[in-house]
């Protein structure tokens, strides 16, 4: 299976005639130009700087992005230019209103693929929780068009939760955009507790959980590392990304995370869960005096996100209040090696396993116009609500849910719907028995919605229903620059053969991040021998800007 990551686009992008300004709004993943000019005072970082001469101007710029940052003052743009920056340990960004950003035209590449700090959980890229100056938090920053690679997580948001102080506050009011960010030891992107107003939007996240990828289970979705897991964060605002490839679920809001929006967004290929409203977290992530029933998510909201190939269900809700779930369609669900779950389910929460505290029920969830497919191998319900026995017993729902103008698609079969409730249970019973038992969904239907290219529905049954625009990384329309030519790779009985005409240096990468091997690579086909065992897994890059990812035949 072959990828090429958008970095092509940042790298080959056209930048002596006026762009047309373009609508992105439907569009996913980095857009091709974002930011505007540099400002003329911004401090700069080249790969081939000198901190001991630099001052920081284009001429001179500092080679370090952690020199940078300690010139930098509120207010001010680091501007990096092309190329790969291995800091040694992390960027950590310790003050206000700081905007980090590749130069206008080039593409920064932060790469901590390689550092290895123990036990010590150092992300790529950090907004630290304390302001250097004043003692409050960071707030207002940004991260633009860079890419970022590794990292226990690529991205982090600090708290002072823990500190010990009557501070309890985080990193707030930041904005990550533009950004491909990929090959986290754990998550790609960790909010932290009340590190509120995060937007994080038109990104590439993939690869989450490189610290899993040796394991056995790897490909179960028992591994914890999210594209995006928020704890315990108000007001995060995620959309139009493209989340792929991802450890164990695409994205959560859990913890007490209040108001959350997850919309506009393709996520492909979770082991887990596509979209989690809540999930399960330990106790002394909660504030209990504002939530004191401990809900794992209040007011999230998840609309029109197209979910494909999630190995659990495609979207969960646990302990959630007042969720609202509409326009979203879910593809393929329940694919993994591990079926569990349903396509949409209503799961329990533990909460440390503490009887006779936490544990909510979801509690008036709102789900509509919904298209929903499982996955044609599964065996799972199409929506499933859970119970468990332990901690004197925890049920997945209160009372019975809103939910209307539904389209469900089991391909090959009839649709199963089942509420392990031992006062409310239905086993596995077809859509017309569910209606009943929960007296509502009156108006879902079960059809084939005929989805076409971009999966949008065709059966004219469905109207109105799933996500009614195209969410693709090369909108029709766009101004794309001229890309090089297709690149092709193959990688069998130990033989590499790699055909493009470029000149360019090729590099190899295991799923943990380690470099393989790195060569010259003359215009042309070349074949180079390798040694690795087959089944294995390669990440393949050119230094012209293309990425494929192979298994060794």
């Amino acid at each position: 299976m072959k990828y090429i990551l958008s970095v092509l686009v940042f790298m080959l992008i056209i930048c002596n005639s006026k762009m047309v300004a373009q609508d992105f709004s439907n569009h996913v993943g980095p857009r091709y130009s974002v930011g505007g000019d540099d400002p003329a005072n911004g401090i700069y970082v080249s790969p081939t700087g000198n901190d001991a001469t630099a001052n920081g101007t284009k001429d001179r710029p500092y080679k370090s992005i952690i020199t940078a940052l300690r010139q930098a003052q509120p207010g001010a743009t680091i501007i990096l230019r092309g190329g790969t920056y291995r800091e040694g340990r992390y960027v950590r960004v310790q003050k206000s209103n700081i905007t980090i950003k590749s130069a206008k035209g080039e593409w920064a590449v932060i790469d901590l693929t390689t550092y290895n700090p123990g036990n010590d959980q150092h992300s790529a890229v950090e907004f630290y929780a304390e302001n250097d100056l004043t003692g409050s938090n960071v707030t207002g920053c940004k991260l633009q068009s860079i890419e970022v690679m590794g990292g226990y997580y690529a991205v982090s948001f600090g708290t002072m939760w823990d500190y010990g102080k009557p501070d309890r506050s985080g990193a707030s009011d930041i904005i990550v955009e533009d950004c491909i960010l990929h090959h986290s030891s754990d998550d790609v992107i960790k909010v932290k507790p009340n590190c509120n107003n995060i937007t994080i939007r038109y990104n590439e996240i993939h690869h989450s959980g490189r610290r899993f990828a040796s394991r056995a289970d790897f490909n179960t979705g028992n591994n914890n590392a999210e594209g995006i897991d928020n704890v315990n964060g108000a007001n995060m605002h995620v959309h139009n990304n493209y989340i792929y490839d991802i450890c164990s679920t695409g994205v959560y809001a859990k913890g007490g995370a209040t108001d959350a929006l997850i919309e506009k967004n393709r996520i492909e290929r979770t082991f887990a869960g596509g979209i989690m409203v809540g999930f399960d977290t330990n106790l002394e992530f909660f504030d209990e005096i504002s939530n004191p029933q401990y809900y794992e998510n209040i007011g999230g909201i998840v609309r029109n996100n197209l979910i494909i190939d999630a190995g659990w269900q495609g979207i969960g809700l646990y302990s959630s209040k007042d969720a609202q779930v509409y326009n979203n369609t879910v593809v393929n669900a329940v694919c993994g090696v591990g079926q569990y779950h349903g396509a949409i389910s209503f799961g329990v929460s533990p909460q440390d396993w503490d009887e006779g505290i936490g544990h909510p029920a979801n509690v008036n969830p709102d789900i509509h116009h919904n298209i929903v497919c499982l996955w044609p191998n599964s065996n799972r319900p199409m929506i499933i609500v859970e119970y468990s026995d332990e901690c004197g017993g925890m049920s997945s729902l209160t009372g019975k849910p809103t939910m209307n103008n539904n389209c469900y698609y089991a391909p090959g079969k009839s649709a199963t719907f089942s509420d392990n409730r031992p006062d409310n249970e239905l086993n596995a019973a077809g859509l017309a028995a569910w209606k009943t038992h929960i007296g509502s969904d009156n108006n879902s239907i079960e059809v084939n919605p005929s989805l076409n290219s971009d999966y949008l529905a065709t059966n004219p049954q469905c109207a109105g229903m799933g996500i009614q625009f195209s969410l693709r990384n090369n909108p029709t329309g766009a101004i794309a620059p001229a890309l090089s030519p297709e690149t092709i790779a193959t990688l069998i009985n130990s033989t590499l053969r790699i055909n493009n005409p470029v000149t360019e240096t090729v590099q190899g990468y295991s799923m943990s991040g380690t470099l393989l091997f790195d060569f010259q690579k003359p215009e042309g086909l070349v074949n180079y021998s390798i040694n690795q065992p087959k089944g294995s897994i390669i990440m393949l890059k050119g230094s012209s800007g293309w990425t494929k990812k192979l298994v060794v035949l």
